[in-house]
């Protein structure tokens, strides 16, 4: 009997550190996973962010008659003239990110007014995988229903 007491706590002495591996390894995964999603998360945000500033800005375009360049500054600037200096607007878009387009003949029913974000820079920052990553282009595209009248 007393031999079988001796082998069963040689065995729990053994165990000690394989407990700790194992929840080692696990928490690590866990965490891994868990950045991953938040990243994942994060970047896709940032897309429907700047799909949402790109339709709002078509419809402005449409609506005002704007220009390329107001259209490019009131989607990165929130107002269709740059500040003083330019630089980075939201999430650090950039004029030359935005691509401003006419679809059509001004005047008919065809008449569209499109607006493409593109290039836009995402950082990952999750492990092995961090680095910068370009978003997929981002297109906008509205009908030109008052064909000039606000004006």
């Amino acid at each position: 009997m007393k031999l079988k007491s001796t082998s069963k706590t040689r065995r729990c002495k053994n165990q000690k550190g394989a407990n700790i591996l194992e929840s080692a390894l696990v928490l690590l995964t866990v965490l891994g996973m868990f950045l991953f999603i938040m990243d994942m998360g994060r970047i896709l945000l940032i897309q429907q962010f700047i799909t949402e500033r790109a339709r709002a800005t078509v419809r402005s375009a449409v609506v005002n008659n704007w220009t390329a360049a107001a259209t490019q500054n009131y989607l990165v600037y929130n107002s269709t003239t740059a500040p003083n200096g330019g630089g980075a607007g939201f999430l650090g878009l950039q004029t030359s990110n935005v691509t401003y387009q006419t679809l059509g003949t001004s005047g008919t029913p065809d008449y569209m007014l499109q607006v493409k974000v593109s290039g836009v820079p995402a950082v990952t920052w999750i492990p092995y995988i961090s680095k910068t990553y370009t978003l997929a282009p981002i297109t906008a595209a509205m009908p030109a229903q008052s064909l000039g009248a606000t004006n």
